[in-house]
Formats: C-alpha cells, structure tokens, sequence
C-alpha cells in the first residue's frame, strides 16, 4: 500500500502544474543538454568554417567541436567557440546546460541581447562574449551566477547602466566592460567585490566620482576607467592601495592635486596614466623615487611649477609630461633632464606644449640609449641644438617644433640609423640642410618649415627612397629642385616648397609620384612649362603651383587626376584655353587660375558651374562661362579681332634650323609690315613687339598639335594650319614636311599671301633671311653674329626689298 501511494505522489508531482510537466520547473539531464545545445545551433546564421556541421545526433554531443562534458555524468561544463566567425543570437536555452562553468563566444559577430537565462547557470565561473555585436542592457540576472569569477562583455553594444545587483557577486575578480556605451555611475556596490582585481570599463559615457570603497580592495591591482566622463576628485584611499599596479583614468574629468607622497604609498605601481584630465597643482617629488614605474602619463593637464627630480627610475619607458604649465625657471629647471640620465630603459620622453625656457645642454646626449622618440616641441627653448644628440642611436622621433632654437641643424643627426621622423620647424635655424640627412635610409618624414635655412635642397635626399614627407616651406632656399627628389617611388603624403626662391623648371619626372597626395610649390621663382606628365600624379588631393612664372598651356593630363579637390595655378604666365577636360574632375572643389593669360571660352559643366568654387579673375581674354562670373560673351567662331594681324611662320623639318627660320621670317614679315621704312631700324630691333619669336610646342599648341581642325590647304611641301596664338594673334603656318634649302622659297609662304603680295624680290630676299638665321645658329659665339650686326643684315635685306 506504502509503494502504491508513493507513485501516485510521483505521478501528481509529474503533472502538476507549478512542480513538473512542461509548466514546472525543468529537469535537466543529458537529453536536456542535447536539445539545448541543438537549438542554440539552429540560430547560428553564418558558420563560414563549418564548425556546427558536426553538432548532429550521428555523434555524442560531448564530441561535438568546442563542447567538453563532464566524465561522470556526460554534461555539458565547457563551450569554447571563440573566433570561429559565428553570426546569430545566443538561444535562451544556453540557460539549461546547468552544469556549465565556462562559456566562451568572444570575437564573432553574436547580436541581440543576452538572455535573461544566463542567471540561472549557478556552476557558471568564467563568461566571456567580448567582441561581438551583443545590444541591449547587461542583464540583473547576471548576479544569480554566485561563482561568477571572469566576467567579459567588452567590445559590444551594450547600453543602459551597471546593474548594481553584480555587487554582490564575491568571488567575482575581473570585469571588463570596455568599448560599449554604458552611462551612468559605477555603481558603489562595487566596493564589496572583495575578490576583485581587475575593473576595466574603458571608452563608454560614464559619469560621476570613483567608488570611494574601491581603495578599499585587498586584491585590486588594475584600474582602467580612462575614455569616459567621470569627475570629481581621486578617493584618497586610492593612493594608499599598496597593491595597486596598473592605475589609468585618461581622458576623464578628473580634478584636484595629487598627494606629495602619493608614490611612497603606492609601492606596486607600475602604469600611472593620469593624461587628459582636469588635475593641477604640482607633479608629487615623491615621483622621483618610485623605482617600480615603468610608464608615466600625466600630461593634458594643468600641473604646474617645475619638473621634478627624476633620477631613481631605473624601469620607467614611458614618461609624458606634455601640454600643461610646467616651468624651469632657475639655474636648477632642466635639471631634470640630467637626472634621467640612470633612467637606462626610457623610450619615450616628452615635455612637449610647456613653458620651459633656456638651453638645451650637451648632457640631452647621456639619454637612454633605448630611447626612440624625444618630445620636447612648442617651449620656448633657445640657443642651439646639440650635436650630441647624435648619441641616441635608436631615436626614431625627434620633435623641436616651434621653439626660437637657432644655428644650423647638427650634420650629426645624420648619423642616427633609425631616424624617421624629424619635427625641426617653426624655429630660426640657418644655414644648409645637412647633405648628411641622406645617409638616413628610414626616414618617413622631414619637417624643417618656418625657419631661415638657405642654399639649395640637397640631391642627397633622392637616397631617402622611404619618404613620404617633405616640408621644407617659408624658407630662403634657392637653386633648382633636384630631379632625384622626384624618384622617391615612397613619396606618399606631402612635398612642401613653397615660399622660398627656387628656380627653374619642374622636371618630367614629377610624374613617378603616383602616390603623393598634395605638393605645393607656390611662391618661388620657378618658370618653362607645367610638366605633362603631373597627370600621371594619380594619388593627387592637393596641388599648388601658384606666384610662379610658368608659362605655357594648362596640361590637359589634369584631367587624370580624378580625386584631386584643390587646384591652384594662379599668379603664372599661363596662356592658351582652360581645358574642356577640367569638367569631369567629380571631386574638385576649387580651381583657382586667377591671374595669368588664359583666353577663349570657359567651359560650364563641372566645376565650372559653381562661381563660388572658380577663380578666374585678371585673365583678360577669357570670356562665357557661367554668368555669374561676370565675364564678357564670346565673338562668334567667324569674328576677326580688328588687332589681330598675319604672321607667317616657318616650321623645318629640322628642328634647330627650322625654329631660327621661323623666328626670322615672321621677323621680316612683321617688320614689313609695321615700318617699310629704314630709318627705325635700331627701334624695331629693340622693340619686344617686333619680336614675336616661337618655339616648336608655341606652334603646336597655336595648331592643336597640327590637327585637322586648324587644316586650311596644302602645298607641295605639306600642309598648311591657321594658328591663334596666346596673345589673340592670328597665323598660316606651313608644316614643312621636305625641303631642301637650294629649293624655290616661295613655296614656304601661304598660297594667299603669294597670290595677293607677291613679288619676285622676295625670293632674293628669302633667302638672304635664312642665311641670316643659319648664321645665328651657329655654336660658337665667336663666328655667331651680335643683335647689332644682325640689324644691319635685316636693313640691307630691308634696302634689297625696297627697290
């Protein structure tokens, strides 16, 4: 009878709708842990490794990838399945595996929020989801997972506050909620985690003071809270926790001083960063003797007074006292700076965006020879550089910016192999850049801007084949620009040579730079043509050749230049058309061609149609365009200028003789023209405009390279063009294709001209005029003829012509 009534009790405690059925609570066992983890894979929506395939009923479940059971019972007490690529939510049913004491997600791209069912894993001890897409709010549930010791949920979407419930979890040592977007108070429940160590809750929006009760924790030897908006002063009890290692708030709002024996106290610090805060008052002495240091930031603050002693920091590495008040007033104020010299581990020293004044001694060279960056920019430091900084063999880095330091630049910093970055501008240096900055094989980037160096930019540089930035602006430098700067295949960022005056062309090989993305070389004195090839500068943002004297045509290879947003070609002696092609730069925001000699129409589309983003200003001979740059219509294509007049030009087939040619016969055509007379012979030769001398690309450009468009006849001896040159004058150019000069002359001139003014003289006279320009031709200038008695030829030429 007692058997049959303990089954029935069974049976009603089965189907009883709070204690058992589907209703009641759960009764996990082997199959419970299957089905659990069958659905938790039924919501993975990417596998890209295929790593669930195996979680099927054709093998245990204790087998599958990343699942560990136990050995007795076969349950589920691991999941390990970090960085697998995973995509989907995490199923309620993760809850069920109630043996579980370690799950692992992290670094796959898990999203929704977490389950509330986490809470009910009480063997739980590790929890780890960082680096996923998790949203939502941490669950309160959390706190139920009493064993909880490892808890990670950084680098997710989490929003809301910190539950304060997680107080209450005693075993818990290290929680890391970094890089979601958290607000709130840390909550002061925190300070009854008596096993914690490690509290990191980087980059979110927290706001308030620090839990007082935090430097109450026996065990607490990280604090990282840096990145957020927490205010108010430092705990006291803070700077008394003995087992303190790693204490970093940068970045916050973070008032008040520091104790002067702040570092007494804190015997186990190692990592103080205290950058980016509210904090004043003066840098405790007691620094000076806290030999467990190794990195030290406390700089974007507003400490003051002078820079301590510093010389029992054998460990420290890192020291950045940069952007506050700091002085060094006094014969003592830079002692600091020899008294680093036993701190033999230091890589990174800065001090840079203070109020320090005075000389920089000899003894900066008895640094730590493992120091790669030296930070010392925008002081007021005076006087020299010293040479012997040239015995820091492993700098990297070496920052003197905007400081009044003056002498020449130490050729010895050519001796550091390491050097890649060299920050010396805005200061007074003179003399020579150093030849010597060639040896330095690594260098990424030379920032010598607003200083008075002077002389030529040294072909040495071309040996630097890492660059990637040259700033040498608002000096006095002169000379040409070295072609083996531009053969720099690295050069990436910037070139820099404006406001000096350098001389010259700038050579075709500017297009090997296919990778920079701004140059400017306004305000020199460089001139001859922009160089075709700048299309090929592919990478091109930025590009500045204005307040020079080049002249010639706009290239039309600008058009490749299909990212460039800013052009400045204005103050040159440009001529010739804008190109058409300048309208399909999609990215261009300003185009500046002010001042220069550019005629015939404005094109409209593109750019063109912004006013505001064109400049085209004291271009005298441009017209249309848009009507809100004001500029006159143009004449209809069948127009005359009432000033333009013929010139003949001739074009041989050989270059040199041919240009002298042409130069001649245009000469005494003009010449004819103006003044039949004899008595203005010396003016005429002294006058420019009586001159109109043109180069072979002159007439190419006149012609369109000769193209069918300006075709107007052809004789036996090729084709003739008409040809509008950059001034609005007109010409009948003959492209000589075959000529030998024992030949009849008359065949050189344009038919119309032959038939309307042609007389038999002329043949004579011809002829007279190209020995005159073979004789100018002439290499040597003792057999070579002076202007005078070249004028005295054309006279006789001109008297023969006359009769």
């Amino acid at each position: 009878m007692a058997s049959k009534t303990i089954i029935l009790i069974l049976i009603c405690l089965a189907f009883h709708p709070l204690l058992g059925g589907s209703q009641g609570l759960p009764r996990f066992d082997n199959n419970t842990d299957q089905e659990s983890l069958l659905v938790f894979k039924s919501l993975i929506t990417r596998d890209p490794l295929g790593v669930l395939e195996a979680w099927n009923l054709t093998s245990p479940f204790c087998n599958w990838t990343g699942v560990t059971c136990n050995v007795t019972k076969q349950r589920v007490t691991s999941i390990d399945l970090e960085n697998l690529g995973l995509e989907g939510t995490i199923a309620p049913h993760i809850g069920n595996l109630s043996f579980l004491n370690y799950l692992n997600l992290q670094n796959n791209s898990f999203f929704g929020s977490m389950p509330q069912e986490i809470g009910q894993l009480f063997r739980l001890r590790t929890l780890i989801l960082g680096s996923n897409r998790i949203q939502g709010t941490i669950p309160a549930s959390l706190s139920l997972c009493s064993r909880l010791s490892y808890l990670d949920l950084s680098v997710n979407r989490l929003q809301g506050t910190i539950p304060s419930e997680l107080g209450a979890l005693s075993e818990l040592e290290v929680v890391t909620f970094m890089e979601n977007f958290l607000t709130g108070h840390i909550p002061s429940s925190f300070g009854n985690l008596s096993s914690l160590s490690n509290l990191i809750l980087i980059s979110n929006s927290l706001e308030g003071p620090l839990p007082e009760g935090l430097g109450r924790l026996p065990f607490l030897i990280n604090i990282q809270i840096g990145l957020n908006n927490i205010s108010g002063e430092i705990p006291p009890s803070l700077f008394n926790s003995s087992s303190l290692i790693v204490f970093a708030m940068v970045a916050n709002r973070l008032t008040g001083t520091l104790p002067p024996d702040m570092f007494t106290n804190l015997t186990s610090l190692t990592t103080l960063f205290l950058g980016g805060n509210l904090l004043s008052g003066r840098i405790p002495p007691s620094i000076g003797n806290s030999s467990s240091l190794t990195r030290v930031d406390l700089s974007n603050n507003s400490f003051s007074g002078q820079i301590p002693w510093l010389g029992n920091l054998p460990n420290i590495q890192v020291l950045s006292l940069q952007y506050n008040q700091l002085v060094s007033d006094g014969p003592s104020g830079m002692d600091f700076l020899t008294s680093l010299a036993n701190s033999t581990q230091l890589q990174l020293f800065s001090v840079a965006g203070n109020q320090l004044t005075g000389k920089l001694s000899p003894s900066i060279g008895n640094l730590s020879k493992q120091l790669s960056l030296l930070v010392m920019n925008n002081n007021f430091f005076n006087g020299s550089l010293p040479g012997e900084i040239s015995n820091l063999v492993n700098l990297t880095l070496i920052a003197f910016e905007h400081n009044s330091l003056t002498g020449t630049i130490p050729p010895s910093i050519g001796t550091l192999p390491n050097l890649q970055y060299i920050f010396l501008h805005g200061n007074r240096f003179s003399g020579t850049i150093p030849e010597s900055l060639g040896n330095l094989t690594y260098l990424a980037e030379v920032h010598l801007s607003n200083n008075l160096l002077e002389g030529t930019i040294p072909s040495s540089l071309g040996n630097c084949q890492r660059l990637q930035l040259l700033d040498l602006s608002v000096n006095l430098l002169n000379g040409t620009i070295p072609r083996d700067v531009f053969g720099i295949p690295s050069f990436s960022k910037v070139l820099n040579l404006s406001f000096n005056s350098l001389t010259g062309f700038v050579p075709s090989e500017i297009g090997g730079l296919n990778m920079i993305q701004a140059m400017d070389f306004s305000s020199n004195k460089l001139s001859g043509d922009i160089p075709f090839t700048i299309g090929d500068c592919s990478s091109l943002l930025y590009l500045d050749m204005s307040r020079n004297s080049f002249q010639g045509p706009i290239p039309n290879s600008l058009d490749k230049l299909k990212g460039v947003e800013y052009i400045d070609l204005s103050s040159n002696n440009l001529t010739g058309n804008i190109p058409a092609s300048l309208e399909s730069l999609k990215f261009l925001q300003l185009l500046n061609l002010s001042r220069n000699q550019l005629s015939g129409e404005v094109p409209k589309a593109g750019i063109f149609g912004n006013s505001t983003a064109v400049f085209l200003s004291e271009n005298l001979k441009l017209c249309g365009g848009v009507p809100e740059l004001g500029l006159s219509k143009c004449d209809s294509p069948g127009k005359k200028s009432g000033g333009s007049r013929l010139t003949i030009v001739l074009i041989a087939s050989f270059a040199s003789v041919a240009f002298i040619m042409a130069s001649v016969l245009v000469f005494w055509f003009v010449t004819r023209k103006k003044d039949p007379g004899l008595h203005q012979v010396k003016e005429e030769v002294d006058s420019p405009e009586i001159y109109p001398m043109y180069r072979q690309h002159d007439l190419k450009r006149a012609t369109g390279n000769f193209s069918s468009e300006y075709l107007i006849g052809e004789g036996s001896f090729g084709s003739v063009y008409k040809g509008v040159f950059s001034d609005g004058s007109m010409a009948a150019i003959k492209k000589w294709v075959s000529m030998h000069l024992s030949g009849n002359f008359r065949d050189i001139v344009d038919n119309e001209l032959k038939q309307n003014e042609w007389q038999p003289a002329y043949d004579d006279g011809i002829g007279r005029m190209l020995k005159i320009g073979l004789m100018c031709a002439r290499k040597s200038p003792e057999v070579r003829p002076n202007m005078r008695e070249v004028s005295v030829m054309i006279k006789n030429v001109k008297a023969i012509l006359s009769q």
